[in-house]
């Protein structure tokens, strides 16, 4: 498969992008990877994406001294990093990023993701299901666009349970987290219920940037929880 590798830098973490070409896959490519029959019965869209996002995630390892080992695949589909270390990946489109970290003793994890920036007739078609409460209002006293302010919303949400999945060992729906402050380059999300070790109102700062027609956000949890405390990311 056809690819271009480059690197950003968001909050001080390096995250490895791969630009892929799905229509010059072939078969055999996936070979590559030691978890390559469990996705057999894949359609070629979902095995192009999914290898393109362990060779980023490969070359994250690779960048804070890890293994060169792709991530394989867990219980909840969710990337199982070489011990030791934790990562995240995500892809969209022809576009796949990676970010990997080493892992100490206390709780440490990264979440990426990358969005197309939706249109005004998608953001809002999706807006109820990502929005509750008075996250709208909160939306509407943005400078931003409301399209654009929903993809980093949408975006911040998903990098934020991606982050906490490892601590908490299952999916969460949109309303467990709120906005509570949305600005050029950050957004705060504060937690409406507990996660795992983490408390309700436990908040994450989350950078953010434009991309090739997107935005990536990237949760970098660090040290253990604490009640109520911010995780600055």
């Amino acid at each position: 498969m056809k690819t271009h590798l480059y690197t950003l830098s968001l909050a001080h973490r390096t995250l490895f992008c791969l630009r892929f070409e799905p229509e010059s896959f072939a078969s055999q490519d996936l070979l590559w990877l030691p978890h390559h029959l469990q996705l057999a019965r894949a359609v070629i869209s979902r095995k192009a994406e999914h290898l393109a996002g362990r060779i980023a995630a490969v070359h994250a390892l690779r960048h804070v001294d890890g293994p060169a080992i792709p991530p394989g695949i867990g219980a909840h589909r969710e990337p199982c990093w070489p011990s030791g270390f934790t990562g995240s990946i995500t892809h969209a489109g022809q576009l796949a990023l990676a970010v990997a970290k080493p892992a100490g003793e206390s709780f440490a994890s990264l979440g990426i993701d990358y969005q197309p920036l939706l249109s005004e007739n998608e953001a809002q078609k999706l807006a109820d299901g990502v929005l509750f409460d008075d996250e709208p209002a909160r939306l509407a006293a943005s400078p931003m666009p409301f399209a654009t302010a929903l993809s980093v919303v949408f975006s911040a949400k998903e990098s934020l349970f991606k982050a906490l999945f490892p601590a908490v060992q299952d999916w969460f729906g949109f309303d467990c987290a709120r906005v509570i402050d949305l600005r050029d380059g950050r957004i705060t999300l504060e937690l409406t219920c507990p996660l795992g070790p983490f408390p309700a109102q436990s908040r994450f700062t989350i950078p953010f940037l434009y991309h090739h027609g997107g935005v990536i956000t990237l949760v970098d949890v660090e040290c253990a929880p604490q009640t109520k405390t911010h995780v600055i990311t």
